[in-house]
């Protein structure tokens, strides 16, 4: 243990692989999974006073600040990706990602990339479709986002605009 948060030697060091899938409460669980197998090799280290220690080489560490509301905020200029990561690293159990739609905001809570041609000349943020189904279609910089999972009860009519 260190004074400083994630600070002190590494005494055990785990890859997990994070899918396409993958949203805030899958990786979670494979996290969790991930640290139980990990008290199976780390304890009988423990008590035998055997853990390995490596100390953390400070030349590659990255520290981030403390999140804030804004940083969920839904900027469609984004590409598609980059909004689907926005979401999928927010979602439940998470605060959420969020967009405003005529001054409300809207708590986005699962989206899917929609790869198409898309007029270049429509602009990020507008609304190209209702679907069937009631998700909603919005145009981002590069390609389009439907939301599946949200929080609004009023659905938004096509050619209006998430700002």
């Amino acid at each position: 243990m260190d004074e400083k948060a994630d600070n002190g030697n590494i005494i055990s060091q785990k890859s997990v692989k994070i899918e396409y899938e993958d949203d805030a409460a899958s990786l979670y669980v494979k996290l969790t999974r991930t640290a139980l197998a990990q008290l199976d090799e780390f304890v009988p280290l423990l008590k035998k006073d055997a853990v390995p220690q490596i100390k953390q080489d400070a030349s590659k560490a990255n520290y981030w600040r403390k999140r804030n509301k804004f940083d969920g905020k839904i900027d469609f200029r984004m590409n598609s990706k980059a909004i689907y990561n926005l979401v999928r690293g927010l979602t439940r159990p998470y605060p959420g990602a969020h967009a405003v739609y005529k001054d409300t905001e809207i708590k986005i809570w699962k989206v899917k990339e929609v790869f198409s041609t898309f007029e270049n000349n429509i602009e990020p943020g507008k609304i190209l479709d209702i679907l069937p189904s009631g998700n909603i279609l919005v145009k981002a910089c590069d390609n389009a986002i439907e939301i599946i999972e949200h929080s609004s009860t009023t659905f938004p009519l096509k050619g209006e605009y998430f700002v």
